[in-house]
């Protein structure tokens, strides 16, 4: 199914919601109750552009206004992907909006108290079972650090994966040596979490199949986030020895780095936080509110019109440019973190991440992109939902999938829409931008080799995963997982880079 039919989009962005329907003066219902299910997906697309528009630009009463018609034709609970996926949306637009209002909105949307919180453990463990992407990301992994520990009898293995990581990745790993030529390595894995249990839980597990495969084993635990390691200290907390061959993997992770010092953006045109007195005034028809609505889109350069919204806020404003200008600081972390590593000198590093621009200092382009790349994620759980589930030996993964929407998908589309600054950790980027990092990082690319696309994607086959694919990159160095074409992460291997006098960078 195709969420989003290129026809669909491009008349749903090409105009604006407003000319697509006049909300009847009598409420909502009626009018909902006379569309057609396509008429339905087009409201709601037009709809929630506008309503993003209208959101980064602080338009109170209007942003409120969409998301009423919104909640008329969307539900976390509805049969359908697209108003499932809306629904996602508007809770998040909703809470940018709210985000203005720091008090308040910390008050009313502190998660810290979440009632279902202790659930996203097990929405995680869902999402892993119904999508083929961190099975395929493992095995393309272990099969890179196979090949650059060929001969290696002291292998060091540094995950650094943290909620995305799992144990069965090494459970594969230790069979991979075991079945060498030669035999296993005395192999050393350094596990980098912030869950204690987790730590735990891993450690017990791998030190009983390790003795069962008879794998000399030794498991370290570093109880932290990525992000709170001192790049300094690396070598000390890794507990990175002389003699060892290094490997080191990290899945879905390495993009919190960039949230790191981002704090320039509150103080930038339309995204500064607005007192009562103007959230008041933006939503009352009296003259005071309308002195300051002209004076948002005076500052904005913007029109009050939906349309003009969406265009001042295109890449090539002046807006976004110094958007652009003022966000680029926030890469210093990650730099750091990668010019530390690269000192480590391990043989190879393998990096995954999903296959998107989430990182965009303009919110409308990352409001379309992440609409977009979430729209492909609801339909690959829509697939998978219609299967059997292997835990109930029968029936379909419905109420597994709801939750991976909703504790899952939801929050890390609230992480690139609702949230700015340090917050918002959720910051993807493309292979392409990986790649500019890592080389200024004093790193190079490592290919990844057919041998390893072909055990991918005999794993898809095996498992019974239409649709998905994995593909090489433009130059064949990479690897690309995809569904129905469209890449939705990527797998990239590297190496300090040689210098030219053979030397490796920062040894």
């Amino acid at each position: 199914m195709d969420i989003f039919p290129e026809d669909t989009v491009s008349s749903a962005t090409s105009s604006p919601a407003s000319s697509l329907y006049t909300p009847s003066p009598h409420g909502y219902g009626s009018w909902v109750q006379e569309l057609s299910h396509d008429q339905q997906g087009v409201q709601l697309i037009g709809l929630l552009y506008q309503c993003a528009a209208e959101v980064g630009a602080g338009a109170f009463d209007r942003a409120n206004h969409s998301l009423e018609q919104i909640t008329q034709l969307a539900s976390l609970d509805a049969p359908h992907t697209l108003q499932r996926l809306a629904a996602v949306f508007a809770d998040a637009l909703a809470r940018k909006l709210l985000n203005r209002v720091p008090g308040l909105s910390r008050a009313l949307l502190s998660t810290a108290n979440s009632p279902e919180s202790h659930l996203i453990p097990a929405a995680r463990r869902h999402m892993f079972d119904m999508l083929p992407f961190m099975k395929l990301a493992y095995l393309t992994t272990n099969h890179a650090i196979m090949e650059a520990m060929e001969g290696e009898r002291f292998v060091h293995v540094v995950d650094l994966s943290g909620e995305a990581s799992n144990p069965v990745q090494w459970i594969a790993l230790f069979h991979a040596f075991r079945a060498r030529r030669g035999g296993p390595p005395h192999l050393r894995i350094t596990a980098v979490n912030e869950s204690k249990e987790f730590l735990a839980d891993m450690a017990g597990v791998l030190a009983r199949d390790a003795e069962a495969l008879d794998i000399p084993f030794q498991f370290a635990a570093v109880e932290a986030r990525l992000d709170d390691l001192d790049p300094d200290a690396l070598r000390h907390v890794l507990r990175v020895r002389s003699g060892e061959a290094l490997a080191i993997s990290v899945v879905a992770q390495l993009h919190r780095l960039l949230a790191a010092d981002d704090t320039t953006r509150r103080h930038l045109p339309g995204s500064s936080c607005l007192t009562p007195v103007q959230i008041m005034a933006r939503s009352s028809p009296s003259s005071f509110g309308e002195l300051l609505e002209r004076e948002l889109n005076t500052r904005l350069q913007l029109s009050p019109d939906a349309s003009s919204i969406v265009s001042s806020l295109s890449p090539q404003s002046p807006v976004v440019q110094q958007q652009q200008q003022q966000q680029r600081p926030a890469a210093a972390k990650l730099g750091s973190f990668l010019q530390a590593v690269r000192a480590l000198s391990p043989k190879i590093m393998v990096v995954s991440e999903p296959e998107a621009n989430h990182n965009a200092a303009a919110f409308m382009e990352r409001f379309e992109e992440a609409l977009n790349y979430y729209a492909s994620l609801f339909d690959c759980l829509e697939r998978a939902s219609s299967s059997s589930s292997p835990a109930a030996g029968q029936g379909p993964w419905r109420a597994e999938r709801a939750r991976v929407e909703r504790l899952v998908l939801r929050e890390e589309v609230c992480g690139v829409v609702a949230r700015e600054g340090a917050e918002r950790k959720e910051r993807h980027e493309r292979l392409a931008q990986w790649g500019r990092r890592m080389e200024a990082a004093g790193m190079e690319k490592v290919g990844m080799s057919y041998g390893g696309m072909m055990e991918a994607r005999k794993l898809l086959q095996s498992l019974g995963w239409g649709g998905y694919d994995v593909v090489h990159d433009a130059r064949g160095e990479a690897f690309f997982f995809c569904w129905h074409r469209k890449p939705l992460y990527s797998v990239s291997a590297w190496r300090p880079a040689a210098c030219r006098h053979g030397r490796l960078a920062g040894a």
